[in-house]
């Protein structure tokens, strides 16, 4: 499991290999290379990040992209953010705002501590309800410095919210439902498939060992994808669909030899230990693993125009 994982990872370092021949040299607090803004919004825009950056030492940084050349935006700040070194260190105050015109595509990546002021859910909204609707209209100026103007505000708690919190990314309470489903089916599933071995019931049986191998290949997928793929919730799911269906047949050829095999061993807290451990060492090689793929996972928001 861990070579596997490991080989994953190294497809994906593999092909963002050659991103940063793409990336803009970095030259002030503003780089704009789709020649959106005026030389005046230029200037009235480093002046504002400079006096921000002296009074609460935040390092605010906005490129504007003609093009992402076909990467994803959000990797593509993570990777711009660490080949710049901007905010490298345990005191990393850095926000990345990044605009692509050519992809209609905006990032905001922040940095560990920022992320408290600066939340997921206000770069959200900033991305919204002021990028989005600006963009849309074409006032890319003015898009622009309300942008930065709220992203100021919140990293000096001043923010006014656009949203109630139940309002927030119905996507991103599913992100922490499905792992939760998955995790709980893993073990309903074994106390389950313990009473069929008792009761020797074939269909449950087959039903319940399926989905211990689906549920936990599931798990383990959204935590290998995520923060790699963009869709790892769809794609975990339909695997999981996909392994339950194969095993359940698979199974269904030795069911009866099985069954008799299973009936006679001892139930005890024992399994569950030993699945609990096998998960545990599994999260931990791959948590290691993506940590230098991705440059650690600080926060923000995507969105579009």
């Amino acid at each position: 499991m861990k070579k596997i994982t490991l080989t994953l990872l190294l497809i994906f370092s593999f092909i963002n290999a050659n991103m940063t021949q793409f990336f803009p040299k970095l030259e002030g607090n503003i780089i704009d290379q789709a020649n959106l803004l005026s030389p005046a919004v230029k200037n009235d825009i480093n002046s504002i990040l400079k006096e921000h950056e002296k009074r609460r030492s935040n390092q605010i940084t906005v490129v504007i992209l003609e093009s992402l050349n076909g990467y994803k935006i959000e990797d593509y700040s993570k990777q711009l953010k660490q080949y710049w070194k901007i905010g490298e260190g345990k005191e990393d105050k850095s926000v990345l705002l990044l605009i692509s015109m050519a992809d209609k595509k905006v990032n905001i990546e922040i940095g560990n501590n920022v992320k408290h002021s600066l939340t997921d859910k206000i770069s959200h909204e900033i991305i919204e309800f002021t990028i989005q609707p600006n963009f849309k209209a074409k006032q890319y100026e003015l898009g622009t410095l309300k942008a930065i103007n709220e992203i100021i505000l919140a990293l000096q708690y001043e923010y006014t919210p656009k949203l109630n919190n139940g309002d927030f990314s119905n996507n991103d309470k599913l992100i922490s439902i499905v792992p939760l489903i998955f995790f709980i089916l893993i073990f309903f599933s074994m106390f389950i498939n313990t009473i069929s071995r008792k009761t020797k019931n074939l269909f449950i049986y087959k039903i319940s060992k399926s989905l211990i191998y689906s549920s936990f290949f599931g798990f383990l997928i959204i935590f290998v994808l995520k923060g790699l793929i963009e869709n790892y919730l769809i794609i975990s799911v339909t695997i999981c669909a996909c392994i339950f269906v194969i095993y359940y047949f698979y199974i269904k050829k030795f069911s009866t030899l099985l069954l008799n095999e299973y009936s006679n061993e001892t139930i005890n807290s024992s399994n569950f230990e030993e699945i609990l451990n096998k998960m545990e060492e599994i999260s931990k090689d791959t948590n290691l693993a993506k940590k230098d793929f991705l440059n650690k996972e600080k926060g923000g928001a995507s969105g579009g125009w």
